[in-house]
Parts: C-alpha cells; sequence; structure tokens
C-alpha cells in the first residue's frame, strides 16, 4: 500500500481535539458515564450564545448549551445538551436520538480563514459560535460520510490552554455557571 502526502491547498484535519455527543441531559449522562464506566469528573458549564455571535443554517441565531467535559484517557468527551433556542444538536436528537454528533479539531487560523478555505472546498457551516474577539470561534461542517467535524480556531493560548481544562481534564472542573461571553469549546 502506497501512502500519498496530502497537497498543501487542500483541507487536512490533523489535530484532534475532542470527541462531541448530543445528550438530552448532561448531567444525567454524566452521572451515568461515571457510575458505570468510571469516566470523569465531568466539568459542567452553559454557554448563552447571543445571536450578533451565532448562526444555525446561515440565519443569526441566539442559542444555550449546556457541556459536560471529561477525559478519558487520551480522549476529551464533550456532552453537549441544547438547553434554548433552536440548534443542530435538536435537528440531531429528533431525528437520532442521543449519540456520536462530531469529531473536533483545533486549527490554527481565524473562523474567517478557516471557514473560507472549507467554502472553497464546497463545505458550508451548519452552525457557528464567535467567541468576544470575533476572529476566533467554532463551526460545525458536514462531512458528507455521516458525521459532522467542528473546527476550533482559538488565537494561542485560548480558551483550550489558558483554563488548561484544570490540568487537562484530570481534577474536578465543578460547576462553571452560565456566562453570555464566557467562551469554551463548543460553546464555546
Amino acid at each position: 500500500m502506497m501512502l500519498e502526502k496530502v497537497p498543501v491547498d487542500m483541507l487536512k484535519l490533523d489535530n484532534p481535539s475532542h470527541v462531541g455527543i448530543a445528550v438530552e441531559d448532561v448531567r444525567a449522562v454524566a452521572g451515568d458515564m461515571a457510575h458505570s464506566f468510571g469516566v470523569g469528573p465531568f466539568g459542567i458549564r452553559e454557554v448563552a450564545t447571543p445571536a450578533h455571535r451565532g448562526t444555525v443554517r446561515g440565519e443569526a441565531a441566539a442559542y444555550t448549551l449546556r457541556f459536560g467535559y471529561a477525559r478519558c484517557g487520551p480522549i476529551t468527551l464533550e456532552l453537549i445538551e441544547p438547553v434554548a433556542g433552536e440548534t443542530i444538536y435538536d435537528e440531531f436528537l429528533a431525528e437520532r436520538g442521543p449519540g456520536l454528533h462530531h469529531l473536533g479539531f483545533i486549527c490554527d487560523s481565524t473562523l474567517d480563514e478557516e471557514l473560507e478555505r472549507y467554502r472553497r472546498a464546497g463545505y458550508r457551516p451548519l452552525m457557528t459560535h464567535r467567541r468576544e474577539d470575533t476572529r476566533y470561534g467554532w463551526a460545525y461542517l458536514d462531512t458528507g460520510q455521516g458525521f459532522l467535524i467542528e473546527i476550533l480556531c482559538d488565537p494561542p493560548l485560548g480558551w483550550w490552554q489558558s483554563r488548561s481544562l484544570a490540568e487537562d481534564l484530570k481534577g474536578p472542573l465543578g460547576e462553571m455557571g452560565t456566562s453570555e461571553d464566557q467562551d469554551g469549546p463548543g460553546g464555546r
């Protein structure tokens, strides 16, 4: 078998960050994962995205999501529960029920730069969130292969690194509360 190099101008996913799982109740699933499989502790937080910083299928959208994060070996698990507003998570849960929603990848460029690369390749974002510094944020894209990818575009020492996810999510984060301007992955 011969391996081929990926051309420089092609899209390249080379920095995986997490596995996103859509759920109906983050706290219940986090408790079940801890009890049944020893996964956790989970850090749980709620993020409200105002319409001027969020889109769903190309339209401005306000929404609130509840997240639960935990490390499971080398993998970060991200549980996502839609709380308010219409999101692609609501669609997913209505059509498929709870389950694997996306694979998250960290990107080195700004969100607009990254989205432009994907647009040139024929991909359109299903849902976006811009951080307070609107050059950065995240977006979900349909791969056409039965799953979504999430691109996370953060400045150096962005949310993941600056919070260090409580030492890489090895220790308890506890309840982080709700904040419209508090950014994190998926809510980012």
